[in-house]
């Protein structure tokens, strides 16, 4: 039998979330926001990274997410206070139209979809690859042409970011594994969405180690960035 579809959109279960964390003008972080809706519904099939998008998004004062997807900002009813944490917005300051399209959701793997499928001339999709035996599952990849790429969105903009780093690392290596398990050589890289600097930092700081792994970035406005790239010498 085929999957059922899930109901609820992400930002239906993000409001439903801040609203229930965000009682009696109580601050919450991202995390609290991811934990609350694992915990209430473990079925729901919403990425990490989109739930982060969407509170980067819904936040009145991120003014450039009016740009990157602005059927959602018209929905906006949080405050972003920096370093990860949130408040819901005082009355009057949203510009909340209690729209329920469910076509609306915010997808940051679908923009960079589009994105890498032009800048390589290829068609990426989501995939599950075998590594030594093992399956795992990356958001763009072109078996024919041996292409293998993950999406990341991050919106935390502290000074040490390791938890993000620690993620963007993970999927290095499990690409460099991949080559070895197949056997072949692959294009291997990696899309970042929402705050430039962790990409930029990631690369400065672990470069010496990635080998030929490419880093790229989409900004707000869709434009497509390259930070690392060693076949081109950058």
């Amino acid at each position: 039998m085929p999957s059922p579809i899930y109901r609820k959109t992400a930002y239906e279960l993000v409001r439903e979330a801040a609203y229930e964390l965000g009682k009696g003008g109580k601050t919450f972080t991202y995390q609290d926001v991811l934990s609350y809706i694992r915990s209430k519904y473990p079925d729901a099939p919403h990425k990490d990274d989109t739930i982060e998008i969407h509170l980067w998004v819904l936040s009145i004062n991120n003014k450039s997410a009016a740009n990157f997807h602005p059927s959602l900002y018209k929905r906006a009813f949080l405050i972003d206070l920096g370093g990860g944490r949130f408040k819901l917005a005082e009355r009057g300051e949203t510009s909340d139209k209690e729209e329920t399209e469910k076509s609306d959701d915010l997808n940051p793997e679908e923009i960079a979809k589009e994105k890498m499928e032009n800048y390589f001339g290829v068609r990426l999709e989501k995939k599950r690859l075998n590594i030594f035996g093992k399956y795992k599952e990356f958001d763009l990849v072109n078996i024919e042409e041996n292409i293998v790429g993950d999406v990341k969105h991050y919106t935390f903009k502290g000074s040490n970011p390791a938890a993000q780093f620690s993620t963007i690392s993970e999927y290095v290596w499990l690409m460099e594994k991949l080559e070895q398990s197949s056997g072949k050589k692959w294009r291997k890289f990696i899309v970042g969405l929402g705050n430039r600097e962790t990409f930029v930092k990631y690369a400065k700081q672990y470069g010496p180690w990635l080998g030929d792994i490419e880093i790229y970035f989409i900004d707000e406005n869709g434009k497509l960035e390259t930070i690392r790239a060693p076949s081109l010498g950058i």
